[in-house]
């Protein structure tokens, strides 16, 4: 089906272009009832206006819209600070919108395109689907992914390295002398917990250590079934007890922590703990927690920069792409995606393997 022009949305609604136009740059001079009469018609046909035709041509808007899956989301006060660095010196300022579990993509664009306010949206992303946002970029509307769960999708995207942030965690158990390494995951739908359990492994492999399948335990990142499964690790035989444990998220290491704690076992003495993320309270909690960093700040800023590269300067002339027909996204094979590195920032949650433990070999197998 060939997009939707502004003539063929004037046509539908049996009004003028200039007034859908105006309809669009949410002008005063158009009615209230009328107003509801064209943005019900761009609903029903899913038309999507070229913001950078209309919002930033004829300089109506300065605001860059940021989706978050919800305020309370560790990541996304650091995620903001790096955006709000990067749009400050812009001139841009950012309006924030939520998509949780219960509103999906679908009804948040809804709201955007009514409004008119956004020229471009920086998003980070949950466990909504992509599609509506991919559709919205093939339209004209710049879409920047931060910290995305699903690395394949089409659309520009800065994330951090989760698969090297894994080996790094790993080799430093190793140096440590750890063998029997547990792995507590996160979601394992999404990309990034995918990406540090293939790291997990691959790490145990590289150094000539079988896996052990009893050693992994999902956790989903909800609290009590990772206590619950760590209570399961360390109620094993003391020779087949993990020595470490490598934590999908930093709250992930506390619940394991905790359950160390219930179970009698101290850390870092009788079993290290590992985490991922290093939000600002790792570093609170006693023992600190040793953790893989991710960039959060500028994993924003760079977000921030890449998506007012999309938006472009605010001196194009109202005509230089009229009807948004000649906008579009970038091909595919042509979208960036930028993959930053992690750090390990070493507490005191991670020692030396306990003196108690005789060695066992390099093999997690156990013995039946």
């Amino acid at each position: 089906m060939a997009k939707l022009t502004i003539r063929d949305i004037a046509a539908l609604s049996g009004l003028s272009k200039s007034t859908v136009s105006l309809v669009l740059n949410n002008s005063p001079k158009v009615d209230p009832a009328t107003r509801r009469h064209v943005l019900a018609v761009m609903r029903r046909h899913r038309y999507v206006p070229s913001f950078a035709a209309t919002a930033l041509a004829k300089g109506s808007t300065r605001l860059i819209g940021m989706v978050v899956p919800g305020l309370s989301w560790h990541m996304v006060a650091s995620i903001n600070i790096g955006v709000a660095a990067v749009t400050e010196r812009s001139g841009f300022d950012i309006i924030l919108y939520t998509a949780t579990n219960d509103r999906d993509y679908g009804s948040l664009i809804d709201r955007i395109l009514t409004s008119s306010m956004a020229s471009g949206l920086l998003v980070v992303s949950h466990e909504q689907p992509l599609e509506p946002l991919v559709q919205l970029h093939q339209e004209g509307l710049p879409v920047v992914l931060v910290n995305t769960i699903d690395a394949d999708v089409d659309l520009p995207s800065v994330t951090a390295d989760n698969y090297d942030g894994a080996l790094t965690a790993m080799d430093h158990l190793m140096q440590l002398g750890h063998e029997r390494i547990a792995c507590v995951q996160g979601r394992m739908v999404y990309r990034c917990c995918q990406d540090r359990y293939r790291g997990y492994l691959d790490a145990l492999r590289g150094a000539g250590i079988q896996p052990d399948p009893e050693l992994t335990k999902p956790g989903d990142f909800l609290p009590d079934q990772i206590r619950s499964r760590s209570r399961e690790l360390f109620a094993l035989p003391p020779d087949q007890r993990p020595t470490a444990v490598f934590a999908h998220s930093d709250v992930t290491a506390y619940a394991v922590m905790t359950a160390a704690a219930e179970a009698g076992l101290r850390v870092p003495e009788d079993v290290s703990v590992i985490g991922f993320d290093d939000i600002e309270s790792a570093a609170q909690i006693r023992p600190p927690l040793t953790t893989i960093q991710q960039p959060f700040v500028d994993m924003g800023r760079r977000a921030a920069e890449m998506l007012l590269a999309a938006i472009g300067p605010n001196d194009e002339e109202p005509d230089a792409a009229p009807d948004g027909e000649d906008a579009g996204a970038e091909p595919a094979a042509d979208l960036p995606r930028l993959v930053m590195p992690t750090s390990l920032i070493v507490r005191a949650s991670c020692g030396p393997v306990p003196v108690t433990r005789s060695p066992r070999g390099r093999s997690q197998t156990t013995k039946a």
